[in-house]
């Protein structure tokens, strides 16, 4: 930790001393050390995931062709190789096999269907996972419809929800590849496939009630001894500690405690989750569940699984501490056109509608004072305003856990936040699996980073509340803090700043820096600063009234700076003096972010294709506790305090006695 950091411990003169010695403008890098970061992505890649290895090879092709790679050339936005046939042949006519088996299908009963399914399942090997991959290039809509209909099967007629879980994520990333509207337009609406993205939805929540696991079980049914999320009842006592008492978790007797089974340890509060099927304006708000998960929002679909198999979920809304309302509504709306005339640039007049008709069709909504035991995810910048206009005069006192804490820049005419201290819990965004197994492996140590400080991404002005947006617009205006950091590229030779890169550039700034500046952008929150611990990056944050997520229950500033926004100049000339005189800071900071890491991550259940990955303990050697320490278990304990046995606004001893009654 004395040492200077970026020395070569073999006492040869690393990158960071060529980088040192150059100009102020920053040339071409010298050959030896294009070479070895050259050989450190090599290497890298043999170790990565399919994504992380195509977004290098797309930065490589745009290198060849001798052009600057963008953004554009990334993967997220190259056309998939199912999307035309999808489109263009949804019954999988040019695929002669497909096109058959479909005609067959659809003219068969439908247990007729679960036989044809079977055999051609083994007839065409489609138990191998490689050849589903390469199947549903050509028919995607065929390799769902197989997988659904066996899982339906083997949890509705077999009753066996470890069967019905491996059969759905077998088809989890297929069906995930598709928006709703997409997913029933080439089903034809049941009439060229007989399937629809609702009864996908219906058919996981189902597979997740049952997979709340734990207990005594009995000799009449069998009972799992792990929930979809991995944890047994050991596990589960570790985080029912909380309760007002402060006495020791009980056990649950004969009777059951919400979906707890005798023998588990008795949850610190009961959540009635709200039923799609039941209100249909929330069957429209929350739709595409395996779709809307896999983006930087989708931790609105993760909370939902999350209490779905749970044992503090509770069928009894009587017995309820809190209820929980579903809905994909920052995946929705960032998704144009699922909401006619919605996007993320004006509040959507028609999920507030949406969310207005599911609670005054709810005679629980109608019990509470402005909705104050209801729980409500909000994923995205737009904070609850963009989806729920309405929210001030429908539910003022739920319990908001949402990523946003300050305001919105395409929404100038809200000043107030949608976020209160008070109630709220912040919560972190969703990062893949891949993303933060990825950014470990190419996470460099601390003695070989050779760039000081990193950033990428647009510039934004300061929201229209704080000043006129049209005077705020490069690094003149100190508020413009993402202009001013851009504005030391091929300037400051320590720093690597740029804009409109792919993400796998941004991923090896990220994992070669040894500070992250995470800036204000079109609101308070980015997924950048979760992404900075995974890649073994020091964040900085440079937004005034962001608050991070957890602050409650692990000590950020052992692992966070955060600095006054209007003095990036400053901050740079401090970290600059930290590398040099103080690496001790350095390195304590880099061991508490590491430390608390995890628990700004989603784990998926095993509902998804990536449970793979975590049953293969993959995950291990990046979140070694993850089946613990995660955000849902930091949510789940940051709720249990705000339970409350006086929820209702009436109560009384006795059933029917009250006088006049």
């Amino acid at each position: 930790a004395s040492c200077r950091l970026g020395s070569d411990t073999a006492g040869r003169k690393p990158c960071g001393h060529c980088l040192a010695a150059m100009g102020p403008r920053r040339p071409k890098l010298p050959r030896r050390c294009m070479l070895r970061v050259a050989g450190a992505v090599a290497a890298a890649a043999a170790t990565l995931n399919e994504g992380t290895i195509e977004g290098m090879e797309a930065v490589r092709a745009a290198a060849a062709a001798g052009r600057r790679p963008t953004l554009q050339d990334d993967p997220v936005f190259q056309p998939k190789k199912y999307q035309r046939n999808v489109e263009e042949d949804p019954e999988c006519n040019r695929a002669p096999r497909w096109g058959d088996f479909r005609q067959r299908l659809m003219l068969a009963s439908e247990d007729a269907r679960i036989d044809m399914a079977y055999a051609t399942t083994m007839e065409w090997g489609l138990e191998n996972a490689t050849l589903v991959d390469e199947e549903a290039k050509h028919c995607i809509m065929g390799i769902i419809c197989l997988q659904f209909l066996f899982a339906r099967f083997l949890v509705f007629e077999v009753g066996s929800v470890e069967a019905a879980a491996h059969s759905f994520r077998l088809m989890d990333s297929q069906s995930g590849a598709l928006h709703p509207d997409l997913f029933d337009k080439a089903a034809g609406y049941g009439k060229v496939w007989p399937i629809s993205a609702a009864e996908v939805d219906r058919l996981r929540r189902r597979i997740l009630r049952d997979s709340v696991g734990g207990g005594e079980g009995g000799p009449s049914r069998r009972r799992r001894h792990k929930n979809a999320f991995g944890l047994h009842d050991e596990d589960w006592r570790k985080i029912w500690t909380w309760r007002p008492d402060g006495s020791l978790v009980p056990t649950v007797g004969p009777s059951g405690f919400g979906a707890a089974q005798a023998g588990a340890p008795q949850p610190s509060f009961r959540v009635y989750v709200y039923d799609p099927d039941e209100h249909p304006a929330l069957a429209r708000l929350a739709r595409g569940a395996a779709f809307c998960k896999h983006n930087q929002w989708g931790m609105e679909i993760a909370l939902h699984d999350w209490f779905l198999s749970c044992p503090c979920r509770t069928d009894n809304p009587d017995e309820a501490d809190f209820f929980f309302v579903p809905h994909y509504t920052a995946c929705l709306i960032n998704h144009a056109d699922t909401f006619q005339g919605c996007d993320t640039k004006q509040v959507c007049g028609e999920s507030t509608r949406l969310f207005e008709q599911a609670l005054n069709g709810s005679w629980h909504y109608h019990r509470t004072d402005g909705g104050r035991d209801h729980l409500f995810v909000w994923g995205s910048g737009m904070g609850a305003d963009g989806p729920f206009a309405s929210w001030r005069s429908w539910v003022p006192n739920a319990i908001f856990l949402m990523t946003e804490t300050e305001l919105w820049n395409p929404y100038p005419d809200i000043v107030q936040p949608s976020f209160s201290p008070h109630k709220d819990i912040i919560i972190p965004g969703r990062l893949t699996l891949d993303d933060m197994m990825s950014l470990g492996k190419l996470a460099k140590p601390l003695h070989d980073r050779v760039i000081l400080g990193h950033f990428i991404g647009w510039p934004r002005p300061p929201h229209a509340s704080v000043m006129n947006p049209i005077d705020c617009m490069n690094a003149s205006c100190p508020l413009n803090v993402r202009s001013v950091l851009l504005a030391m590229r091929d300037i400051e030779p320590d720093m690597h700043v740029d804009v409109d890169v792919p993400y796998m550039e941004s991923f090896l700034g990220l994992t070669s820096s040894l500070f992250c500046f995470v800036p204000r952008g079109k609101s308070a929150w980015s997924s950048r600063f979760f992404q900075t611990f995974f890649a073994g990056c020091i964040p900085v944050i440079l937004n005034d009234l962001y608050e991070p997520p957890f602050g409650e229950l692990v000590h950020l500033p052992s692992a966070i700076i955060k600095w006054p926004m209007t003095d990036v100049q400053n901050v740079v000339i401090y970290l600059r003096t930290l590398r040099d005189q103080r690496a001790d800071f350095i390195f304590d900071m880099h061991d508490a972010g590491q430390a608390l890491r995890c628990w700004y991550s989603w784990p998926p259940s095993w509902v998804e294709w990536n449970w793979i990955d975590l049953n293969k303990s993959k995950f291990n050697s990046t979140c070694s506790e993850w089946h613990v320490q995660n955000a849902y278990v930091a949510v789940t304990r940051l709720l249990a305090p705000k339970a409350t046995s006086a929820r209702h606004r009436f109560f009384y001893p006795g059933d029917g006695w009250r006088t006049g009654s």
